[in-house]
């Protein structure tokens, strides 16, 4: 085993490169969002890192090939990676309060806390495949070797921090163990022969380890005391939470009126808001979700309701505490945002204050809210529609496909409601426009309401789009000029360059 140690630090190193990459974008997340934009920025820039480091180590390995080299770029890489969780608030807010771009955002982001790194790592192959060179018959085996292990570790490190990894413990956590094991690997390295047989090298990862170590246990207590404060309702501080789905960010805020609530943010969107005062728990904060109740403007009676997106359960909370005949089905398709709520949103006493445990009226389902309707058989009075990734909407659920899908799950005269963040005249309609004619090719009626400006409907807005084969007298409607535009298909849909 001791000849195939470097070949060992690769596979390794290759992984933990892919699980700092899918790491920064969920840093990045809650400041700039998940799209395809975010993720782009995020995957060139570690790219362009990774390459020049392969550029400088060639040129290491050419110049002073030896196992110090690995253990310092080892060392290096470790160090670097340990400082991400104490450096990354900070510099990420200070970032989004000066540069309102997303794209410079993200691209500005990723190269201040990991493109550093990304080159560390990178610097690592061409010197290990100098290392390992004893006959030059044996290139391209020798090289091809290297880069096939590197492969295999970066397609390990993908599913292991995909699939495991970040689902299970936070980012920050996560970054303390990957500079714990860069460390780790600096003894897997042969020792250099020297005149006095102590390895300062040695001692550096001890001391390394050590202070990994310390970081890690004061920031895992650090954010449980968060926790505990956001509870108790303290402003100025924060809790998050990492899942199979996205960054969750929860911290308290003050309205208008002084009052303060608790709110839920993931990948840069606001999700969900509470009240903290357990009298108003039950109310709705946001003025978008208020339009929800426009579903009982139709002329038929409202009684069995699925809700796509849950998040922190705003409007279902007020929905089962309101009317207490009526029953909700909802669709998230984050188990630990259900999990969330229960703790932090007053979800677990709604459950128990309205026994719905053992009467059934909430009924949460986990489940993607696309794949849902797609085999759903049950029918509803009405489907509401909240899913959001970060402020983009969930655009497998905004095409003719879902839109049929919804309206084979309602009953007859059933009403579809959505809400979509758009301006609804000027350059920033595309996306409304186009989902409005989308709704227009299954539902007869499509309704649109803007929910808080309705003199200057060129500002971006919540709206509350409706559609109905019903004929319905709702107040407010204005009308959206669909002309020339596009009808979303699960071929064709461009969300992320239509929506504002």
């Amino acid at each position: 085993m001791k000849k195939y140690k470097l070949e060992a630090i690769i596979f390794i190193v290759n992984a933990i490169y892919m699980i700092l990459e899918l790491i920064a974008s969920r840093i990045l997340s809650p400041y700039f969002g998940s799209s395809n934009m975010v993720w782009t920025s995020v995957i060139g820039i570690i790219l362009l890192s990774t390459s020049l480091g392969n550029y400088l180590g060639g040129i290491i390995a050419d110049k002073k090939n030896s196992n110090s080299n690995v253990k310092i770029i080892l060392g290096i890489s470790g160090l670097l990676i340990m400082l991400i969780p104490f450096v990354q608030e900070e510099f990420l807010n200070l970032i989004t309060s000066i540069i309102n771009d997303i794209k410079v955002g993200a691209i500005i982001s990723t190269i201040v806390l990991f493109f550093i790194p990304s080159m560390f790592i990178g610097m690592l192959s061409p010197i290990v495949i100098k290392l390992k060179m004893q006959d030059l018959e044996k290139v391209g085996k020798v090289s091809g070797k290297i880069s096939a292990l590197g492969t295999l570790g970066s397609i390990t490190g993908t599913f292991l921090g995909g699939f495991y990894l970040i689902p299970k413990f936070g980012c920050n956590e996560i970054l303390f163990v990957l500079a714990i094991t860069m460390f780790l690997l600096i003894s897997l390295v042969d020792k250099e022969k020297v005149k006095k047989n102590i390895d300062k090298i040695t001692i550096g990862i001890i001391i390394g380890i050590a202070i990994c170590s310390a970081c890690f246990y004061l920031y895992m207590k650090n954010n449980e005391k968060n926790g505990d404060k956001v509870l108790k309702g303290e402003l100025k501080t924060s809790v998050s939470f990492d899942t199979e789905y996205g960054r969750v960010l929860i911290y308290n805020g003050i309205t208008a009126e002084g009052e303060i609530v608790r709110c839920l943010n993931i990948d840069k969107g606001n999700e969900s808001a509470t009240y903290i005062d357990e009298d108003k728990c039950y109310d709705l904060v946001y003025e978008y979700t208020k339009y929800y109740d426009l579903m009982f403007e139709s002329l038929k009676e409202i009684k069995n309701v699925l809700m796509i997106g849950g998040a922190g359960y705003s409007y279902p909370k007020y929905y089962i505490s309101n009317y207490t005949d009526k029953n909700m089905d909802v669709v998230e398709i984050d188990q630990k945002v259900t999990e969330i709520a229960k703790k932090y949103f007053y979800l677990n006493k709604l459950i128990d204050e309205f026994n719905l445990e053992e009467n059934n009226r909430l009924n949460l389902i986990e489940e993607d809210g696309r794949t849902y309707i797609n085999k759903n058989t049950k029918k509803y009075d009405a489907i509401l529609n909240d899913a959001f990734a970060g402020e983009s909407p969930a655009e497998t659920l905004t095409t003719l496909e879902a839109v049929q899908k919804i309206y084979n799950s309602l009953n007859k005269n059933g009403v579809y409601l959505t809400n979509i963040i758009s301006s609804i005249e000027g350059g920033k309609s595309e996306f409304i426009k186009a989902e409005v004619n989308t709704l227009k090719q299954v539902f007869k009626n499509v309704y649109v309401v803007p929910c808080t400006y309705k003199d200057n409907l060129e500002l971006v807005q919540n709206n509350m789009v409706i559609a109905t084969d019903d004929e319905l007298n709702i107040d407010n409607t204005v009308k959206v000029d669909t002309t020339n535009s596009i009808i979303l298909t699960d071929n064709y849909c461009p969300v992320d360059s239509l929506v504002p």
